[in-house]
């Protein structure tokens, strides 16, 4: 299921409406799925914040639990899950008011708030909302003068100034990565660099200046291993980001001339995507840009979501399967199904479908 929900949660086509309702009560709370629908525009606003509050989880991970994993969040941790709300567009006022009727200021601190929505490029009146707040032992009633202005403006400039230095530094990676010649050449002055953007440094080791990329004959296996590392963060943290679908398309040959793929000795589910990584339905489902699968899925069976179901008890069993083929499945057990229910309804029959 999370593997489905991580295809639509991420597609960037509008979904049905009966879709994103499913999703909705379907999406396990806090987990990744569950944090990219809360930034859907699909989501009404009271969709959105129901979608917070689901099963209370947030709630209970704050609760002070010793040794239980499912507890015992930090406040930024908290921050960074109430901010995917608080940071949507036209987010109505009050809903600050509302937030600490379920978490207090003790759980969740007001700059760790502060923090997390302006990251995420929360609206004025969200931010005012939150430096009104008394600090922590304050008597003051909640206030909005210049004090909590320039502390939203000093976050703000904070916020800009680190994408400044992280961007920066990118560049300065690169330039230096591109001034050799050959993969391994490339490869091994990224190594000895500090770590920056992980899918612009694969990119430049692949590409160098010009857009034919290196072979695999052109690498040795220390190259491979280092790109496999490379392949692994871009894939994982960066999935959104243009060109990585090409980027991995290289890279999967490389790495499939040096990776063993019949040993089977354990092997993490990263490498293996990097190793089956190819087009929305051809591989199976988790295998290919996240948004190309969700955009798939959503030209296949539009608002019908019994065959998402359908789609997700199939896939338990059949993680191997390309996605195409599980969708042609569920269409024909649609299809039985439907024609089962027509056939008992003219008989006069009664039962339960057992296809």
């Amino acid at each position: 299921m999370e593997e489905l929900m991580h295809a639509l949660c991420r597609a960037t086509t509008t979904l049905p409406k009966p879709v994103v309702e499913w999703m909705v009560g379907t999406a396990t709370p806090l987990l990744q799925p569950w944090r990219d629908l809360l930034r859907r525009p699909e989501l009404t606003d009271q969709h959105a914040w129901d979608c917070l509050w689901r099963d209370d989880a947030l709630i209970k991970s704050a609760m002070k639990i010793p040794g239980k994993w499912t507890a015992n969040a930090r406040s930024e941790d908290l921050a960074e899950s109430a901010a995917l709300y608080l940071s949507r567009p036209n987010v109505p006022a009050g809903r600050i008011t509302l937030l600490r009727t379920r978490l207090d200021a003790d759980q969740l601190r007001r700059i760790d708030l502060l923090r997390a929505v302006i990251q995420l490029g929360g609206s004025d009146l969200v931010c005012r909302e939150i430096v009104a707040e008394p600090p922590p032992g304050s008597t003051r009633q909640e206030h909005v003068g210049p004090r909590e202005l320039a502390l939203i403006e000093r976050y703000r400039t904070e916020a800009q100034q680190a994408v400044a230095d992280r961007e920066g530094k990118t560049r300065q990676v690169v330039a230096r990565i591109v001034r050799e010649d050959g993969l391994i050449a490339r490869a091994t002055a990224a190594r000895m660099m500090e770590p920056a953007d992980q899918l612009q440094t694969l990119r430049v080791c692949l590409f160098g200046r010009g857009s034919v990329a290196g072979r695999p004959e052109d690498a040795d296996w220390v190259t491979v291993q280092y790109l496999l590392v490379l392949g692994r963060g871009a894939s994982t943290y960066q999935h959104s980001d243009e060109g990585l679908g090409e980027t991995l398309s290289v890279l999967r040959p490389i790495l499939r001339a040096y990776i063993d793929q019949v040993y089977t000795r354990p092997r993490s589910w990263v490498t293996d995507r990097l190793l089956t990584f190819g087009e929305a339905g051809v591989v199976p489902l988790g295998y290919s840009i996240y948004a190309d699968e969700g955009n798939y899925l959503n030209r296949r069976f539009g608002p019908n979501v019994s065959k998402y179901q359908a789609l997700s008890k199939l896939f338990k069993d059949n993680r191997d399967v390309p996605l195409r083929d599980l969708c042609e499945r569920s269409e024909a057990a649609q299809l039985a199904r439907s024609r089962w229910i027509v056939e008992q309804s003219q008989r006069g029959g009664k039962g339960e479908y057992e296809g």
